[in-house]
């Protein structure tokens, strides 16, 4: 774009303004501000000289103005910005030219060994190869909370904006990022219902169906907001918002107008989902001006009469990466930016994901093993269950080198006991050397396996009883925070020493794995039980209850052949509570959907608990739990259950992400 013949010239910003005007404003919406336009016009001078009104000039402004737009750095240029584009407008081009000379060269070295037309056409297409191979390396990535971008959702531009990382963020929360906490999830929550048809407003073409839709008193999914019920007693409406109770325990919808209180005593809730106080929810009822137990004049009076209750419908991952522009969620071309700057948006681009997902199918033979939960390495049982482990995957790498697996994850707690402090000083770091002696027992067992200590990865997820949250939680989960940190070096010094470079990986609780064009999430929470404490039991559950149990005692416990419906497949108990449990979570869209007194967040990494747009891959580790796999809207969920039991089985699973399979396998020892 540069042309090298043209000579410098001193331009003033008022020669290149309308320029500026007719391309980057009226052309592309954008707005440049006095010092971008400053140096806008020096960079035009320098490259374009006395051609700066030419064709090559507009090409250059117009580049400019598109990667703007697609880095989404708003409607005004000003000037730190667009010295960045420029510079990676000029890094970009350095890049192409040399790309350009090397291919003349290899073309020049054909030419001169004489070979025909077709050898050209072979080392074009060899070259375009090579430059647009890719590297499944490049693409695999094991992520902390504190390594993923953070996308925010502006409620004024209606799209997620990027939230440049701090260099170092703060351990504890902030009041800013407590009270965004809950508005950020209704806001997604929100925009993901504005887009599904079931909650769309109407629209009238003509007179004549406008008359038609009254005539035939046609019924509308929309939804109100609270702050519109007032002044409409016996209405009914369709209300979104986040359940939870008030100061006289009643239970209240809140959303970001209002709050009301709920009557659901006549409620029935939709089957096959949790209801905890701190999700959100849809609630269809009739107001009634009277009848609420609060008194305050600043809030609505009255109550909201609740006939059904049911959650927001998750969206297909492919729908939600369209809708929010193919953000690169997960930072994976980071590394493969060439603008130096950390605090722009970047996007993936249809062919890039085209080119990842027909890699990933060509990989058949690379898989992640995840081990099941509560690792506990002080115990010795565990520990031989891993040595005939680690044995299998060793004889396996030796008899197919294609058979190692990239990562094996370890799933904590790593210690049957929390680490906790005592009165005795000596105890107390008694039990930290306890502690870092697992890791080391951990690092003798696998010093006896090469294969897997130099061709395999190592991550470590930590759970209640891992420090240092364990000091003061005492291995209560309502204590610990989410996300949790992971475990501190100090203690895994020897095992880190033991593996190469960068194969062991101290991971947070979650972690995600970029593999290629999927997004695999791992969580380790006995969560199932939270759910079962904490949901809400209405009045029409208690009778239904009834009802069955004395249907059940009428039939004396025979089952007539009336009674059995053939046509709907048997479900067991199990697969209807795990249903139950993906369900509720991949609606909500968030791993931790309670209130703080239930579930302490660091609102800091909120967004790593955020599940919108839906990973590819869901691995939850509730060792309370058993084993399933269970697929909801394209999102495929599984359970490792527990690593050992009370016999002699260690249990694990193997992904296969070229098939997006898994296998729940089996070790006796």
């Amino acid at each position: 774009m540069e042309n090298p013949s043209a000579l410098p010239i001193k331009l003033q910003p008022s020669n290149l303004r309308p320029i500026a005007y007719r391309i980057l404003s009226k052309k592309h919406g954008l707005n440049i501000q006095t010092d971008a336009l400053k140096l806008l016009t020096e960079a035009v001078s320098y490259k374009f000289g006395f051609d700066w009104k030419g064709i090559q000039s507009q090409q250059f402004l117009e580049e400019i103005a598109k990667i703007w737009k697609n880095q989404d750095r708003g409607i005004f240029i000003d000037g730190p910005g667009l010295k960045q584009v420029i510079k990676e407008l000029s890094d970009r081009n350095i890049s192409h030219v040399s790309r350009t000379n090397s291919s003349a060269d290899n073309l020049a070295k054909k030419a001169e060994r004489s070979d025909t037309l077709v050898d050209n056409v072979i080392e074009n297409e060899a070259v375009y190869d090579a430059e647009n191979t890719l590297n499944w390396n490049d693409y695999f990535k094991v992520m902390n909370p504190d390594e993923q971008p953070n996308y925010k959702y502006d409620v004024h531009r209606k799209q997620l904006s990027f939230i440049p990382s701090t260099s170092a963020r703060r351990l504890a929360n902030n009041l800013n990022s407590n009270v965004d906490y809950f508005n950020n999830r209704y806001h997604l929550i929100s925009d993901r219902l504005s887009r599904n048809e079931n909650f769309q407003k109407p629209t009238f073409s003509s007179i004549s169906s406008i008359s038609k839709s009254l005539n035939h008193n046609n019924k509308t999914n929309e939804i109100t907001l609270i702050k519109n019920v007032l002044g409409r007693d016996g209405s009914k409406f369709i209300l979104f918002g986040l359940l939870s109770k008030n100061a006289n325990d009643d239970f209240i919808l809140e959303d970001s107008t209002d709050h009301i209180e709920l009557n659901l005593t006549q409620a029935y809730k939709t089957e096959g989902s949790f209801y905890c106080p701190g999700m959100f929810v849809i609630a269809e009822g009739i107001y009634s001006a009277s009848g609420g137990s609060m008194t305050n004049a600043n809030v609505i009076g009255g109550c909201f009469h609740v006939s059904n209750i049911g959650h927001p419908p998750a969206e297909r991952r492919e729908l939600s990466l369209e809708n929010y522009g193919n953000l690169d969620f997960m930072g994976i071309n980071r590394d493969n930016d060439t603008s130096n700057n950390d605090n722009h948006i970047l996007r993936v681009n249809k062919s890039l994901k085209k080119k990842l997902i027909s890699l990933e199918k060509t990989l058949v033979n690379h898989k992640l093993i995840i081990l099941g939960s509560d690792c506990f390495l002080d115990d010795y049982k565990i520990l031989d269950g891993l040595k005939k482990l680690f044995g299998k995957i060793e004889s396996g790498i030796i008899d197919d080198e294609s058979n190692q697996p990239l990562v094996i994850v370890l799933i904590g707690s790593f210690t049957s006991n929390p680490l906790t402090p005592t009165n005795s000083s000596v105890a107390n770091v008694s039990n930290t050397e306890n502690y870092k002696s697992n890791f080391d027992n951990l690092s003798n067992i696998l010093s006896n396996f090469p294969n897997i200590v130099q061709k395999v990865k190592i991550a470590l997820i930590p759970g209640i009883n891992d420090p240092w949250q364990s000091s003061h939680s005492l291995g209560g989960s309502n204590l610990n925070a989410f996300p949790q940190r992971s475990i501190p070096k100090i203690f895994t010094n020897r095992l880190e020493r033991l593996l190469p470079k960068g194969n062991l990986i101290a991971g947070w609780n979650p972690l995600r794995i970029n593999y290629l064009s999927q997004e695999i999430v791992l969580m380790k929470d006995d969560i199932i039980n939270k759910f079962k404490r904490n949901d809400i039991i209405f009045s029409n559950d208690l009778e239904l209850e009834q009802q069955k149990l004395q249907k059940d005692k009428n039939a004396d416990g025979l089952i007539h052949a009336t009674d059995i419906n053939t046509k709907e497949p048997h479900i067991s108990p199990k697969i209807k509570q795990a249903r139950k449990l993906v369900k509720t979570i991949l609606d909500q869209g968030n791993l931790q959907p309670f209130l703080k007194d239930i579930r302490i967040i660091n609102t800091n990494y909120d967004y790593s608990l955020r599940i919108e747009p839906l990973p590819t891959v869901m691995i939850l580790n509730d060792a309370t739990f058993p084993t399933f796999e269970v697929t909801y809207n394209g999102c495929k969920v599984i359970n490792t259950g527990k690593l050992v039991g009370n016999n002699r089985k260690l249990s694990f699973v193997e992904y296969y992400p070229s098939g997006k399979r898994f296998e729940f396998k089996e070790v006796y020892f």
